[in-house]
């Protein structure tokens, strides 16, 4: 994560940390998959862009800070329902076979399932205060149904690096019902996960709210749905090297290679390890669009200023698409490689 990423959800988080207690574990629910009452289906996608005051409509977009900061806007009008007592906004739904995540006291990283893949949409609640991502209904009420089989939303937090996890699959600030989520009176947009096999080919797939004895869905948009249902490209790591070069620098490179006749993305984060904070290892995202058969080749150099080392050895290391280790002497110029 770069370093003023780090700082600004740091300070965010800061005064979570002093109110609110730990996170707890939220369990899955029970996977019979029969309807409630008031069930109704719209579509979860659309793109939301501000109007010249300032509000929006359609679907949620992201937009950029000059430092590259997220800033997800409001969910659309069209994208509440009432379920119960309460008013749930559930919009933009991604399916992708790896997701990367951001995280307070953590690095950036990337979740990359063998066999299975992610579904991830930007979620907001109002019991009566405006929408936000605090909740009710509980994050385990939210379930993905899809061919006559139900998936409860999905725990990954055991998974990631961090205290907890902010964005997820580029989608919200902060996971739904988090205990962080509505700290500092700010009023965030959520993400609620699901993990999935892939592929999964379902008519009509839909994410589902329980709440009160009520329910109310949303039907993933076709070109979601689709994704669903496309074989995901695997990929093979042919090499991942540290080499030290001149001055306080290391560069780290790799090459993988998309090893079936599926195009995709790839997406994998190179870990350089630091002792500035003890969870807060340097990440690099990789990301790039592979052609079938294709190749990805990157490289990085990295500062050793602050480098987390046992006896001048440093090992780097890659999650993802790919997996691997490498380790570096900065004494010497030597390297060996572990895969």
């Amino acid at each position: 994560m770069p370093s003023h990423e780090r700082r600004r959800l740091l300070r965010a988080s800061a005064a979570a940390l002093a109110t609110v207690g730990a996170t707890g574990c939220l369990g899955g629910g029970d996977r019979d998959g029969s309807p409630d009452r008031e069930e109704t289906a719209t579509d979860a996608g659309t793109t939301v862009e501000p109007t010249a005051d300032g509000r929006t409509t359609g679907e949620v977009t992201e937009t950029r800070t000059a430092h590259g900061d997220p800033e997800s806007s409001a969910l659309p009008e069209s994208a509440v329902k009432s379920v119960a007592d309460a008013r749930v906004g559930v919009a933009n739904p991604v399916a992708r076979p790896a997701v990367a995540y951001d995280s307070i006291m953590g690095s950036s990283g990337v979740l990359a399932p063998d066999g299975a893949q992610f579904v991830v949409a930007a979620v907001q609640t109002d019991t009566g205060s405006g929408l936000d991502a605090a909740g009710p209904p509980s994050y385990d009420a939210f379930d993905l149904v899809a061919g006559g089989e139900r998936f409860p939303a999905v725990e990954i937090e055991k998974r990631t690096t961090g205290a907890f996890t902010t964005s997820l699959g580029g989608r919200g600030e902060i996971k739904y019902a988090d205990p962080y989520a509505n700290s500092g009176g700010e009023r965030r947009v959520g993400w609620v996960a699901f993990e999935v096999p892939s592929p999964l080919t379902a008519d009509s797939p839909a994410i589902r709210c329980r709440h009160g004895g009520a329910s109310a869905v949303w039907r993933l948009p076709e070109e979601t749905a689709a994704a669903l249902g496309r074989r995901a490209p695997r990929f093979e790591l042919r090499s991942f090297d540290a080499t030290v070069g001149d001055g306080a620098g290391v560069e780290l490179s790799l090459v993988a290679e998309n090893a079936t006749g599926v195009a995709g993305e790839f997406l994998a984060a190179v870990y350089w390890p630091t002792a500035a904070v003890a969870d807060d290892d340097e990440s690099h995202i990789v990301r790039e669009s592979v052609d079938p058969n294709g190749r990805v080749e990157w490289s990085e150099t990295v500062n050793t200023g602050y480098a987390a080392s046992s006896e001048g050895t440093v090992t780097a290391s890659v999650e993802g698409c790919v997996s691997g280790e490498t380790t570096v002497s900065l004494s010497e110029t030597a390297t060996q490689s572990s895969q």
